[in-house]
């Protein structure tokens, strides 16, 4: 991709209140309910749902369906064991064979319920074990929250039952008793974008798929960061500095490669590049990296948006 000295401004691309085409996640959602939540073979986590919403907030909505046709659907019945959620949630975490009774009790909750209350319940429970499942719980969740936030649909409430159920079946741990400890004077949230920002740079250095969720992973939690309760920032907080410890001592430690350099310039056409590789992870890491440039102005996100424009690289990154 051709680069240059020109700082580029997330706001021109980002989508904000008025989304395109952004009906289109319904229909996304209605083809994806019952659809295998893990991939054969590698059985890692399927992608389609939310790819698809990062490209409705890149404003590719109308790249949607032609994107989800090289996803297809594959039949799935959610295991259970009968297990009660209300009473024995912290039994039935971390085990895939509670995955249909956790669909079940989100479901339910979220049909009678405000999803705002739903969510922010939850997450403070799960958000002590932020990077299960390679973070995936907590950034489908994520995804099907923002769209819920443009629009409020069963079918959208149904997706978040689904990241939800994901998250909770991927959890090793249960919830702390006593809340974390934090760096004196700085904001959790500040904290998370350290995080997020510590994860770009190593993404820069070394552009694999672990790398590159150290950036999607943060700031998937700062898209519903303003439905939570402020301790609930802080349990995540510190789970963010254990997924990236070894990030943060890189950036701190050395002079990061990532942080000289021309910035990439991105435009609609880059854009529309990415709707044109089936694979969800340049769409979802362009649509983080360019939502914390908006937030911080560092261009550092910039440069690891850049990262995967490159078709040549991209492949080599995914083999």
């Amino acid at each position: 991709m051709r680069e240059t000295s020109r700082s580029t401004s997330a706001g021109d691309i980002l989508v904000q209140d008025n989304r395109p085409d952004e009906d289109v996640l319904d229909e996304v959602y209605r083809k994806y309910r019952s659809s295998h939540p893990f991939l054969p073979v590698t059985h890692f986590i399927d992608h389609s749902t939310m790819g698809a919403e990062a490209l409705v907030a890149l404003g590719l909505g109308h790249r949607v369906m032609d994107w989800i046709s090289h996803h297809p659907v594959r039949a799935y019945e959610a295991p259970s064991t009968g297990i009660s959620i209300p009473s024995a949630w912290k039994e039935a975490m971390g085990r895939k064979e509670c995955h249909g009774d956790w669909l079940r009790h989100f479901e339910s909750e979220l049909n009678g319920n405000p999803f705002r209350d739903v969510l922010a319940s939850w997450v403070g429970r799960f958000a002590h074990d932020a990077g299960a499942v390679l973070f995936h719980g907590l950034i489908r969740t994520a995804h099907a929250a923002r769209a819920l936030q443009h629009k409020d649909t069963p079918l959208r409430r149904g997706e978040l039952a689904r990241g939800l159920a994901l998250w909770a079946i991927g959890i090793k741990s249960p919830p702390p008793n006593n809340l974390p400890n934090r760096e004196a004077g700085l904001d959790p949230t500040t904290e998370i974008m350290r995080c997020a920002r510590a994860g770009a740079a190593t993404f820069i250095t070394k552009s694999t798929i672990p790398n590159l969720h150290l950036v999607t992973g943060p700031m998937a939690y700062m898209m519903i960061a303003q439905d939570l309760a402020p301790s609930v920032h802080g349990v995540a907080a510190a789970a963010f500095r254990r997924t990236h410890a070894k990030a943060i001592v890189r950036i701190e430690s050395e002079k990061d490669e990532g942080l000289s350099g021309p910035v990439p310039g991105l435009d609609q056409s880059h854009l529309e590049a990415l709707a044109e590789k089936s694979n969800a992870h340049p769409v979802k890491l362009t649509e983080a990296a360019l939502r914390a440039y908006q937030a911080t102005q560092d261009k550092l996100f910039l440069k690891a948006a850049g990262k995967v424009q490159n078709y040549g690289l991209w492949r080599a990154i995914v083999g």
